[in-house]
């Protein structure tokens, strides 16, 4: 057993279900953000260079604009970058429970790598709020004060130059973090869904210089240029009415830039999308598999000629239907990936329930030796109707509740005996009117459940 089967208990059938539903949901939040981020952090730092040494002011701006647009807010960061990334991991630990697979460990080395790279990209983004300030201290004190020698000047000059050299290597350390992390990420997830090559990946090397990882990452990159270009449009042009004060000239390099992005991106996808179906393992691939490929080929096939009738005819009134035909796109091609993925871990999933019923079994045992009574039954005939370990019914969840009692099997057993209104919250607890016997071998059982021993 590897230091991730540590962190994790075994899931019943039921739980495997809600942990692929959590898998699910989180990557489709992850998934279309990290795709901005990356897209956003590439497009600034190449624009944000490119004006500097040009002194091009409409360069500069957006690259100010398309990475305060795309990553959103330092909120957004945490509930669609952090939190989902981790609950993915977690699940993949859960899921992949007693494999023989370095699968595991690949994705909290990307996890630590994403987060790592999201405190450099933001603070990349507050060095533009830090230059806009300049600039305006500039505008309101007038050039002929900075071009004086006093020690003041020389300390705004100073600070000047650091936020120059900070917004420069904030931003390249941050979009290649990033970069390396979304390698490793899919990576992680090419090899999750290959159960052929658990036994024979054993090191990094080998998920790295990996056709499959090769290809699966193109499908990813291809995939996050054209949620870019899709978000760049909206953004700019069409929620909330479109970014404000745009020039012509302006417009025409946003417009440009998203649409060669797009396009140039929407040329790769389905060639890294067919290469990557047909990497798959036996094991993984099923006509469902198959008919969500095609769904996603329709819907990138639609979503292309929006995109490309978009930007031919200049005409940014399609943005919505863009932005909403690639995230339909995501979606579909993440719920392919994760049934791909469940078809994978079949036969594990099948190996961790029985572990679950096994250790189910060694709770129920370890009651009836101690104390003859039979607790599960109490539990069904008196306690199920209110009670759910992980889940409010008309009681709160077990799993909160017991652990409170710290283990002081005597401590629940006098409660249960003699229930006393606790959480104002939920309805005070009937009594059950068991005998302290039953009481105390409830107390017992419900400890050793929650707490797995």
């Amino acid at each position: 057993m590897n230091f991730f089967d540590e962190l994790v208990i075994p899931a019943s059938e039921n739980h495997i279900m809600l942990i692929k539903y959590m898998l699910t949901i989180s990557l489709l939040l992850f998934i279309p953000y990290i795709s901005m981020m990356l897209g956003a952090t590439f497009i600034s730092t190449h624009f944000s260079k490119k004006g500097k040494n040009e002194g091009n002011s409409l360069y500069l701006r957006f690259a100010k604009d398309v990475i305060e647009k795309l990553t959103i807010t330092k909120s957004a960061e945490l509930a669609l970058g952090t939190i989902p990334v981790i609950s993915t991991f977690f699940a993949y630990a859960q899921l992949l429970y007693t494999a023989k697979t370095i699968s595991v460990g690949m994705f909290a080395l990307a996890v630590v790598l994403f987060i790592i790279s999201f405190v450099f990209i933001y603070k990349y983004r507050n060095t533009f709020k830090l230059e806009g300030i300049m600039t305006a201290f500039k505008n309101i004190s007038g050039k002929d004060v900075l071009k004086s020698d006093n020690e003041s000047v020389a300390e705004i000059k100073d600070f000047e130059q650091n936020i120059n050299s900070t917004n420069s290597l904030s931003g390249t350390v941050g979009k290649w973090l990033l970069l390396t992390a979304s390698y490793i990420f899919a990576g992680s997830m090419a090899l999750a869904s290959s159960p052929d090559k658990w036994p024979h990946v054993g090191n990094i090397l080998q998920i790295i210089f990996s056709w499959q990882t090769l290809f699966n990452f193109g499908a990813l990159i291809s995939l996050a240029g054209i949620i870019t270009g899709g978000a760049i449009m909206f953004y700019f042009f069409s929620w909330d009415g479109g970014l404000k004060d745009m020039t012509d000239e302006y417009a025409a390099i946003v417009k440009n830039t998203a649409g060669k992005i797009a396009l140039g991106s929407g040329i790769l996808f389905p060639l890294m999308l067919m290469i990557s179906y047909a990497y798959l393992p036996m094991e993984s691939q099923s006509p469902t598999v198959f008919y969500y490929t095609v769904v996603v080929l329709i819907i990138f096939l639609i979503a292309g000629n929006y995109i490309y009738a978009m930007f031919k005819n200049s005409d940014t009134g399609s943005a919505t239907a863009v932005f909403i035909l690639v995230f339909l796109l995501v979606f579909f091609n993440i719920v392919k990936d994760q049934l791909a993925f469940g078809n994978a871990i079949h036969e594990n999933t099948k190996e961790i329930t029985k572990i679950a019923i096994e250790e189910e079994k060694i709770v129920k045992s370890k009651t009836m030796q101690s104390t003859g009574i039979d607790a599960e039954a109490i539990f069904n005939q008196k306690c199920s109707a209110c009670h759910k370990f992980d889940q409010k019914l008309v009681g709160p969840p077990y799993n909160e509740t017991v652990l409170k009692y710290n283990g002081d099997v005597q401590k629940l057993a006098d409660y249960i005996f003699n229930p006393q209104k606790i959480d104002p919250a939920y309805p005070p607890m009937p009594n059950q009117g068991l005998k302290k016997k039953e009481a105390n071998a409830m107390a017992q059982w419900l400890i050793n459940k929650v707490t797995k021993k």
